[in-house]
């Protein structure tokens, strides 16, 4: 048992952002940094009102210290800009994981059994033909078609996979990978991101789960990732039949038209353009350089009216406080939320 509260200790921790010597001055200073590393490494439990103290200043209910916390997510890709650090990088780890636990707990309760259904077994990727051949697959095996995604989080969390949106600065992009050895999917991207750029990191970080790219040397790793995200949300024949074989010069207004349908940014369309063979090399660059002196690297126009939203976590904690299988007390703790606020959202129309 104090075995266990260390490591809850040590990731509700981890989770506030806070250094063994920040965490003894939030706590008021009734407790130590050389009393802390102790409760973490197992050594001693702290008394009543430590732990209550400990439980405020790291914001989670005292209950939080003594639940299991045996879920642990491996394959680590992690996604982020050079800004990142590594405290913060931590703490949307730690994040991660809380909200995995949470979230099978809340499917243990209701008694729902929902296998990731992995539309590829990590195909080996060598090529961007290989990432064109895969994206065809997957599409081919959930049934997509030629048609836009409407809503890319709603499809894999139909599909078993558990999407997780962080509060976290802008220089987190995404990160992936699976829980209980290979069993469970895990996706988190930056919960306030333009939505058509956390659809094609969502896509992104789709690659990095089904698909194999021990093969293809690390340099090419990430692009071979961005161009999986683009053939995924932007089929080749689609593109082709849009732009045409061979295109010199291609107008603003045509890569609006496929933001707008396809939700995917004028960027990625002109790299897939140039992955296709489309456009030249050049071309490619020219268009960069454009970009780049526009400002849309920051914000680039065309609007896509769709929406990016992980909903199914919340569905399951509305379904078992409205049926009374747990207390709003226990819903609002899952969510994050005040007492108040919860009641706000458990609001019983039948």
């Amino acid at each position: 048992m104090i075995h266990e509260f260390g490591k809850r200790l040590h990731s509700a921790r981890k989770m506030a952002g806070l250094s063994m010597e920040a965490l003894a001055t939030a706590s008021g200073s009734l407790v130590s940094k050389q009393a802390i590393s102790k409760y973490e490494r197992g050594q001693i439990n702290p008394s009543s009102e430590v732990l209550i103290a400990l439980a405020k200043a790291l914001d989670v209910k005292v209950d939080y210290f003594f639940r299991s916390s045996k879920i642990e997510i491996s394959g680590f890709a992690f996604r982020k800009k050079a800004k990142l650090t590594r405290k913060e990088e931590e703490r949307i780890k730690y994040q991660s994981i809380d909200f995995l636990q949470k979230y099978l707990e809340i499917e243990r309760v209701l008694n729902f059994s929902h296998t990731a259904e992995l539309p590829i077994e990590r195909k080996v990727i060598r090529n961007y033909d290989d990432i064109e051949q895969a994206a065809k697959e997957i599409r081919e095996k959930w049934n997509l078609g030629e048609a836009p995604i409407p809503q890319l989080t709603e499809l894999l969390e139909d599909k078993g996979f558990k999407v997780f949106e962080v509060e976290a600065s802008d220089n987190f992009v995404g990160l992936s990978g699976f829980a209980q050895g290979m069993e469970i999917p895990v996706i988190a991207v930056f919960k306030h991101g333009d939505c058509v750029r956390k659809r094609f990191t969502i896509a992104h970080e789709l690659a990095h789960l089904l698909l194999d790219f021990s093969d293809c040397g690390d340099n090419n790793h990430e692009k071979l990732c961005h161009a999986f995200a683009g053939a995924l949300l932007l089929p080749e024949n689609v593109i082709k039949e849009e732009l045409g074989l061979n295109r010199k010069k291609i107008t603003q207004w045509e890569l609006k038209k496929l933001k707008g349908v396809f939700g995917i940014s004028m960027q990625a369309i002109m790299a897939r353009a140039h992955n296709l063979g489309i456009i030249s090399q050049q071309t490619y660059k020219s268009f960069s350089i454009y970009m780049s002196k526009a400002g849309w690297r920051k914000e680039e126009p065309g609007k896509y009216s769709g929406v990016e939203k992980a909903n199914r976590f919340k569905q399951l904690v509305l379904h078992a406080s409205a049926e009374e299988i747990i207390s709003y007390s226990k819903g609002a703790e899952l969510l994050n939320m005040s007492l108040a606020e919860f009641g706000q959202e458990v609001q019983i129309v039948s």
